[in-house]
């Protein structure tokens, strides 16, 4: 899969930017970022940054551990986002994760896939299936364990002596019989 990520918008969205962070709290905070990207296994992905907090003398576009990071130099991170968006020659399989408007009514006019930052964040949190298989639902469970069984009668054995609780389980026999 493809993907091109509003960088500080997932930032802000995972928690990893605060209103103080210190001197290079902005750039450990992308490098975490990447570094996350990097690991979670999912393809191709194309991170953009605005220039202007960029740190000094980074080159407008490098590589980060198979993540690829572009400064939207002299402009604004939307705008290089939504050429990436208008040059890109399959937009049906290029995904735009972003929580900005502007963004994702860009990708949604090439019909590209558009998620939400937390939704991303939800998706990384998951394993992938391998290509061509489909996700497994988690196993339903068999039962419920004696601990729980024995919790929920506990809980509720006050209700065996209600009358009305009584008759209503039990139809036909006489309100004062166990």
């Amino acid at each position: 899969m493809r993907y091109v990520i509003d960088g500080y918008n997932l930032l802000y969205a995972l928690g990893l930017v605060q209103a103080r962070m210190g001197p290079h709290g902005l750039e450990k905070a992308r490098l975490a970022l990447l570094g996350r990207l990097a690991a979670s296994g999912e393809g191709a992905v194309t991170v953009v940054f605005d220039a202007g907090r960029a740190p000094p003398g980074v080159p407008a576009a490098q590589d980060h551990q198979g993540v690829r990071v572009l400064f939207a130099v002299k402009r604004e991170a939307d705008d290089l986002i939504e050429d990436l968006i208008g040059r890109d020659s399959a937009p049906r399989g290029l995904t735009v994760v972003s929580d900005d408007h502007r963004v994702r009514q860009a990708a949604r006019r090439r019909h590209c896939p558009v998620l939400g930052c937390l939704d991303f964040i939800e998706r990384l949190g998951r394993p992938t299936p391998p290509v061509g298989q489909p996700e497994e639902a988690p196993a339903k469970p068999s039962g419920v364990s004696r601990a729980e069984t024995q919790h929920w009668l506990q809980e509720f054995a006050d209700l065996a002596n209600d009358p009305k609780v009584r008759a209503e389980l039990n139809p036909g026999l006489p309100e004062d019989e166990p």
